[in-house]
């Protein structure tokens, strides 16, 4: 019985790690995302997307956007994340705000999380 419950405890803080971990990643690309916006840099937040969002991110839209980067909060952006796997198999990640919506979810692409959707209209 006590390697069976020691087993479980393993596992279960193993996947809580890996979570921690991937909330970890994705608010660095958040950030890192927030950083392009704010130098209205539409070509290089491009490579931060997955290839169906790449059309929307327009150098209009990225400026629009720029006027309320300094005042976004991470906290308020990214509260919790939740993994999944997307139709292809790719490893997904949901993101959601404080407010309870969605943000985004970000697909793992070649060991690269890309945003799925342009959060930031």
């Amino acid at each position: 019985m006590f390697r069976s419950t020691a087993a479980v405890a393993v596992a279960v803080l193993s996947v809580g790690v890996s979570w921690a971990d991937e909330k970890a990643d994705i608010r660095k690309e958040i950030e890192a995302q927030i950083e392009l916006i704010k130098k209205e840099d539409a070509n290089q937040l491009k490579d931060h997307f997955t290839e169906r969002q790449k059309e929307r991110i327009t150098a209009d839209a990225v400026k629009a956007a720029r006027k309320k980067a300094d005042s976004v909060k991470l906290d308020e952006l990214i509260d919790s994340v939740t993994t999944d796997k997307d139709k292809e198999g790719r490893k997904t990640v949901k993101v959601k705000m404080k407010n309870g919506r969605t943000l985004t979810t970000f697909v793992q692409v070649d060991g690269k999380w890309l945003a799925d959707t342009v959060w930031f209209k």
